[in-house]
């Protein structure tokens, strides 16, 4: 496994976290992409390489 796999797999499971506690939502954007939105309004872009805050 190297490291970019695993810190992705490290960020993804703590968000899901926060998607258990109520406090967010995953949702599939336009082209397909992951997103994780945030209930205190951040929404955040799964990508290859990392992820991006769109607001």
């Amino acid at each position: 496994m190297n490291a970019l796999f695993e810190s992705r797999r490290r960020i993804e499971a703590y968000c899901q976290l926060l998607v258990d506690a109520g406090l967010a939502r995953w949702q599939t954007g336009e082209g397909g992409v992951i997103e994780l939105h945030m209930d205190s309004g951040e929404t955040y872009v799964f990508g290859d390489m990392g992820m991006t805050r769109l607001r």
